[in-house]
Parts: C-alpha cells; sequence; structure tokens
C-alpha cells in the first residue's frame, strides 16, 4: 500500500529525527532545473504567480536565492518534519514511534511542485512552488505538463502488483499523476462533518487534518488492505458504508 499526500505552505527545517538516514530526493536534477528558472524571478513576479503578499514575495525571493541540491543538514530537514501545515499537524509526525515512522518511509511519498515527490527521508530546504500555478519555463506551460509522466512512471515502478495507492492528496496536487498510466487502483477519500440539521458538510481545514490523520493510522496500526484502512477512527471519524465504495471511502464525524 502506498500512502500520496500534498505538501504544504508552511515548513521548518529545524524539525528533525533520528528515526531517518538523510537521503537525496529521486528528482533532484529536475529540482534543480526548475529552481535555476524560478531563481531570476523577481518578488513582484511570484507575488503574482502565488497570490502572495509583498512580504511573502520578498521572503520566497529570498528562499530562491539561496536554495541548493545539496543543503548541509542545518539547512534542510527530511520532507516528513519538514512539512507542518494541517496535513502534517494530523500526521504530527514527532510523536509517532519509529516502527510507525519506518512504516511511512517505506509507503508515504509527498508530491512537490518544485521536488516532484518526496519520500519522508528526502532533504528539503525551505521553498514555495505550488503545483497549480501557471509557472512556465522552457517548453513547459506548467508544473503538471513537467511533471506527470515522471511521477507518474515512478510511482508504477514502486507499486507491487495490485498494491493500492492512497490518494490523500488535494485536488490540485492529485491530478499530476495520470491515473490512464497507472497500473494499479486508486482509493480516494472524502471527510463530512456532521451538522445541526443532520446534513453533511465538507470543511477544507477539517479535510485537511483529515487526510493526515488517516496516514497517521495507517501508519500506526501497519494497514496493508482497505480493510485495514476502513476501520479509521481517530478524531471521531467514521466510515460511511453506504457512502463508500472500493474505490472511494467516506469518513464522517
Amino acid at each position: 500500500m502506498k500512502i500520496i499526500t500534498s505538501p504544504a505552505k508552511l515548513m521548518n527545517v529545524e524539525n528533525s529525527t533520528e528515526f531517518l538516514k538523510s537521503t537525496t530526493p529521486k528528482f533532484i536534477e529536475e529540482a534543480t532545473l526548475i529552481h535555476s528558472y524560478l531563481k531570476e524571478k523577481s518578488p513582484q513576479y511570484l507575488s503574482e504567480l502565488m497570490e502572495i503578499s509583498a512580504k511573502l514575495a520578498d521572503e520566497n525571493w529570498h528562499r530562491n536565492q539561496v536554495w541548493k541540491p545539496k543543503p548541509t543538514a542545518k539547512e534542510s530537514a527530511p520532507a516528513l518534519f519538514a512539512f507542518t501545515g494541517e496535513v502534517y499537524r494530523g500526521l504530527d509526525t514527532k510523536t509517532l514511534s519509529k516502527d510507525a515512522v519506518d512504516y511511512l518511509q517505506k509507503n508515504h511519498r509527498i508530491l512537490s511542485g518544485l521536488y516532484g515527490l518526496l519520500k519522508p527521508s528526502d532533504k528539503v530546504m525551505l521553498y514555495r512552488l505550488e503545483m497549480g500555478r501557471n509557472f512556465e519555463f522552457e517548453n513547459y506551460k506548467n508544473l503538471y505538463e513537467f511533471w506527470s509522466d515522471k511521477i507518474t512512471e515512478h510511482i508504477n515502478a514502486e507499486l507491487k502488483k495490485n498494491e493500492l495507492l492512497l490518494n490523500l492528496a488535494s485536488n490540485e496536487y492529485g491530478k499530476v499523476i495520470n491515473r490512464k498510466k497507472l497500473n494499479n487502483p486508486v482509493v480516494d477519500f472524502e471527510f463530512y462533518q456532521t451538522q445541526p440539521n443532520g446534513k453533511l458538510k465538507t470543511i477544507v481545514v477539517y479535510t485537511k487534518h483529515a487526510r493526515g490523520l488517516v496516514a497517521r493510522f495507517c501508519a500506526e496500526t501497519n494497514a496493508k488492505t482497505l480493510n485495514d484502512v476502513k476501520a479509521f477512527n481517530y478524531e471521531n471519524y467514521l466510515i460511511n458504508e453506504e457512502l463508500s465504495t472500493n474505490q472511494k471511502l467516506v469518513f464522517v464525524r
């Protein structure tokens, strides 16, 4: 079973772990190519591309100036610990056991606009480049065009026959994987909050958090089958069998 998640805008390279030996991202050469174009962009361009404030644009311009493919330990952190957004608050990696971290190292992959695809142990520096932004470079109109085949082929190579791919990524990131070329079944997820009137509602921040919770649950329970994943029950979530299928699991609380 393999699990994919999106990265996060919030990062902290001061986080680390003794459980993982640092590794170099698989697509570091491709990341270096993308960065060579990103580094030349002005703060104003970054502000318009990413729809961020001038202050954030300046901050990310500075990150682009110091980014390097082979950072030191002080300049980087393992990807699993570097991202600190809502998904990773749900995953709460700093409180995981060594066995759980080992499970994630084997099974969890993080999609990235800059790095393409990351293992938990891969060293990353602070950066911001969302997959869905229309960043044009060379002959590529966007990052999907650049990454889709590369990421899809690599995931195919990692998946064993009939092994499930749990898609806990956002739509923005998940669609970089070309499912028509994928050899294995994909399982999608939906998370609903029960409202006072009994109706079900999707709330984005809770969905992000729940994606991290599912990844944590799988790691802590050594989940291997679809039935194992269906048992997910952290923070009062329960499977809704009526709404779920083998291709989409729906959890409600």
